[in-house]
């Protein structure tokens, strides 16, 4: 005998709903704070898409990228919030870093809360950072001393939106 739960689909179903509902108020709330965000010229989308598939894969990790990918997959949509409003707010030049990426979670207005062990929290923002550091140099989004450039601060609030809006 298991005493592994197995969802019923009722219940899958009232959970991907409830996800849904979660990734629409996070895009709502982006789109109120960031202009023209919901815009994406046609030449952009298949850039941005890549761009989105770092945030949220679509295909299944290697095994050596598992635990770092874990720590990205571990992000809640508050905390991408505060990284992308954090992008925007400080602009091209500057540093991406997970100690100022908490501070700006904090910092978000509207948001009731508080980040329960900073500690482990900071942790995994900087797990999340490191793993998609790489990724995000190679798209452009980032410079060689991992400092945003403008593509970065236009398309990081995009490719949030856009993956919370598919």
């Amino acid at each position: 005998m298991t005493d592994e739960w197995v969802p019923s689909d009722e219940e899958s179903d009232a959970w991907l709903e409830e996800w849904a509902a979660v990734d629409r108020e996070a895009a709502r709330y982006l789109a109120e704070r960031v202009p023209g965000v919901e815009d994406v010229p046609d030449d952009r989308a298949a850039w941005l898409d890549e761009l989105v598939d770092t945030i949220s894969p679509s295909e299944l990790p290697g095994d050596d990228e598992v635990e770092s990918l874990a720590a990205v997959m571990a992000l809640q949509h508050v905390d991408w919030l505060g990284l992308a409003l954090g992008v925007v707010r400080r602009g091209p030049g500057s540093d991406l870093d997970a100690a100022q990426v908490q501070a700006d979670v904090v910092a978000l207005d509207e948001v009731d809360g508080e980040i329960e062990d900073p500690d482990g929290h900071l942790a995994v923002m900087a797990a999340a950072l490191d793993h998609l550091a790489p990724r995000w140099r190679a798209l452009g989004v980032l410079d060689d001393q991992e400092r945003l450039t403008e593509r970065g601060v236009w398309a990081l609030p995009r490719a949030l939106h856009r993956s919370w809006t598919d």
